[in-house]
């Protein structure tokens, strides 16, 4: 568990007093988060203070989405092999018209 603050600085300690209603909410939000139903939690009072839940990996760093996600690299390498499968059908095409004529 890293605790940050605004800047992203570790925290040695924090401390959260929370009623039973507020309680079963971050419980709920928690829960939400592991099943993949919402990305992260915000809890914000009236008095500015914030509480934001995220999940992390399981080897303690930050999550990557970036990384996370393939679609950066996934999606050129499969619109360039579509060129060169298109590509290759017109020289087959071209050949096999060849050998007919």
């Amino acid at each position: 568990m890293n605790i940050k603050d605004r800047n992203g600085d570790p925290l040695a300690e924090a401390t959260v007093t929370v009623d039973a209603h507020e309680l079963m909410d971050l419980l709920q939000g928690v829960a939400d988060i592991v099943e993949g139903k919402r990305e992260h939690l915000h809890f914000k009072q009236p008095t500015g203070s914030e509480l934001v839940i995220r999940l992390g990996t399981e080897s303690g760093g930050e999550p990557d989405p970036i990384g996370d996600q393939m679609d950066w690299y996934l999606g050129p390498l499969v619109l360039l092999g579509g060129l060169f499968v298109i590509i290759g059908m017109v020289t087959m095409l071209r050949w096999v018209l060849g050998l007919l004529t």
